[in-house]
């Protein structure tokens, strides 16, 4: 192998691991939050006026339903499956 296909396949190769790891951590907040996340959001909440606190209690409210939901679904499958 030449110098140059060498650098080239080095160089994708730190590419392809560089764009998994962000990748990974981009699903890892996505799906766990992050304590970044939770920052960014108390923050820009204090900005908001009453309505949209009022707006945004309501989202987060039924996001916490929908979680609700989908655990007891879950436990009532593994349930079933015992």
């Amino acid at each position: 192998m030449n110098n140059d296909s060498f650098n080239l396949i080095f160089a994708v190769t730190v590419l392809l691991v560089v764009i998994v790891f962000f990748v990974r951590v981009a699903l890892r907040i996505r799906n766990h939050g992050g304590s970044l996340t939770t920052s960014m959001f108390a923050s820009a909440y204090e900005f908001y006026n009453k309505e949209k606190h009022a707006a945004i209690e309501q989202i987060v409210e039924q996001k916490v339903k929908k979680m609700e939901d989908e655990e007891t679904d879950i436990q009532k499958k593994k349930k079933d499956q015992l």
